[in-house]
């Protein structure tokens, strides 16, 4: 008989990650995302998500990539601020900043960071998502920017 265990060599676990977070900001825990901060209560609301995705051998980061910006491009207000395909903490990356309109009335601002992971027997894209109302672009969104930028991969 064979054993086999998670994590190990032959099924690495999800990569660490990290990030710096400034003052006025506070981690949240909870189910889902690795890593969720917030502006702290009392100032403008903003979020910042990571999320670790396994992928299979023959999905991309141009796919992945597709697949955010076209369900984003689907959304009603849809306004692009940025798009690159650029190295996300040392890694093949994509950027994109828009705005969409919020259901609730005004605009809402998402700024998405991937970074494609690749190691032995593993492939995973690290997906970090910031947002804010459009109120509350400035200065949020530079603060969203800041913790991207932040990012490490271990």
């Amino acid at each position: 008989m064979t054993s086999v265990a998670y994590p190990s060599p032959q099924f690495p676990g999800p990569p660490q990650v990290g990030l710096e977070i400034p003052d006025g900001w506070s981690p949240v825990v909870g189910l889902g995302p690795a890593i969720t901060v917030e502006r702290d209560a009392g100032t403008p609301s903003a979020k910042v998500e990571v999320v670790v995705t396994r992928l299979r051998d023959w999905e991309s980061l141009d796919e992945a990539s597709m697949r955010i910006a076209g369900a984003l491009e689907k959304l009603p207000g849809y306004d692009e601020i940025a798009r690159d395909a650029d190295d996300v903490a040392g890694h093949p990356g994509f950027r994109l900043d828009a705005t969409v309109q919020n259901p609730a009335g005004g605009t809402f601002v998402q700024a998405i960071r991937y970074a494609l992971v690749e190691r032995e027997n593993a492939r995973d894209l690290v997906q970090v998502m910031g947002s804010c109302a459009g109120a509350q672009r400035d200065p949020a969104l530079a603060e969203i920017h800041a913790i991207q930028d932040s990012l490490t991969i271990g």
